[in-house]
């Protein structure tokens, strides 16, 4: 007799309904988390893998990575994960990303047209760049050279790039007001020769008014909009 039922237990046969239920599913998105909470590299790369690749960039941007993004601040903010944990997903993802602008680096402009240069960067004291790093795969993607700076940039080093690249437009995102309008006086000049926009929590429309900059929307599709090449010209 089969010993699972000579011990009252009923094993379901694999493709049946009841093996079905007692199976668990993990998705990719569930082997990701559970890849960081364990500070497991190998599943979690693999788990962010498989959720990125093969999937057109703006939807693997706006329906995994900045989701992702938001719940990890999310469980950093209620005790959930650890700074280390957040440390360490933040640094898996940039690796990602950063393949990412590989695979997707835009093509050359045809002959005798410009592509527009947008500069991205986050000003002195903020160090959380990867929704800015998301924005411009996206801008570069649409049709723009994109100079992504990143995280903490002196905003010396800031205003003699724009100049360096006669940058068509200026991106700063901050998760704080402060980071932005302490540097009011320096930004106010920069937008005197650069169109400058603000994004991120830190930016609404009132730090917009202190430091002469135009608001971004938060959804980055709807950003991505307000600054396609075809509206450049009237920056």
């Amino acid at each position: 007799m089969n010993p699972a039922v000579e011990s009252g237990i009923v094993v379901p046969r694999r493709g049946s309904p009841g093996y079905r239920a007692q199976v668990k599913v993990v998705s990719p998105l569930d082997e990701l988390w559970e890849g960081i909470e364990a500070f497991d590299e190998d599943t979690a790369d693999r788990a962010l893998v498989g959720l990125l690749w093969d999937v057109p960039l703006d939807e693997a941007l706006t329906r995994v990575v900045v989701p992702f993004l938001a719940q990890l601040g999310t469980r950093w903010e209620d005790g959930s994960l650890s700074v280390a944990h957040e440390h360490f997903a933040s640094n898996l993802l940039r690796r990602r990303l950063s393949a990412l602008a590989h695979r997707h680096e835009a093509l050359p402009a045809p002959d005798g047209q410009r592509r527009p240069r947008v500069l991205l960067a986050c000003p002195p004291g903020e160090r959380h760049d990867l929704m800015l790093l998301c924005f411009s795969l996206m801008l570069s993607e649409a049709g723009w050279r994109t100079l992504f700076l990143g995280a903490d940039t002196p905003v010396t080093a800031l205003v003699s790039a724009a100049r360096a690249v006669d940058a068509d437009a200026v991106v700063l995102a901050a998760t704080r007001a402060t980071a932005l309008t302490a540097h009011s006086t320096s930004v106010a000049r920069l937008s005197d020769d650069h169109p400058v926009f603000i994004a991120g929590r830190g930016a609404d429309e009132e730090v917009a008014r202190v430091v002469g900059a135009r608001l971004l929307p938060s959804d980055l599709v709807t950003a991505l909009d307000l600054l396609s090449p075809r509206t450049a010209a009237r920056l």
